[in-house]
């Protein structure tokens, strides 16, 4: 008798409490596995790589430095351009490759491509079924039927 007052009573902040435990659990677990990925990445890092920040810079990973903060790193931007970010800057290895294709050669193919495209293509000859020319002289039966617009004109 007791425990059905007590469920009624603190039933829906159990379940809460459960329910936000639950999340809380989720969230950890996640947030330690993505800590596991980026000291992997880390601690694999070296000179020579190409790597991408969060702010957007590409560059080569020329020089790791630690410091009393963490670790410092100096990438090459361009030709003379370095800069020194934190190594928790860095977003993830630079895989991307460049296009070899140039766009003036991609538009020259996809021409090529629709003449023989439409060469293949003969042209078919439609032939109007009666269901439509029944619905045309319908249509032309309807415009001739419908009265003319009467206009009142008020006298002053």
């Amino acid at each position: 008798m007791y425990l059905e007052s007590f469920f009624e009573s603190y039933g829906l902040i159990i379940i809460l409490l459960v329910a936000f435990a639950l999340i809380m659990l989720y969230y950890f677990f996640r947030n330690k596995k993505f800590q596991q990925t980026e000291n992997e990445f880390h601690t694999s890092l070296k000179v020579g790589d190409k790597v991408k920040t969060y702010s957007g810079f590409y560059g080569t990973v020329e020089k790791i430095t630690e410091t009393t903060d963490g670790k410092v790193v100096t990438l090459k931007l361009g030709k003379n351009t370095f800069i020194d970010v934190d190594i928790r800057a860095l977003m993830g290895i630079d895989y991307k490759e460049e296009i070899k294709e140039t766009p003036v050669e991609k538009v020259e193919s996809e021409k090529v491509e629709e003449e023989k495209v439409e060469e293949n293509i003969e042209p078919q000859k439609v032939e109007e079924t009666e269901v439509e020319k029944a619905d045309v002289e319908d249509k032309a039966e309807i415009k001739e039927e419908k009265p003319a617009k009467k206009t009142n004109k008020k006298s002053k």
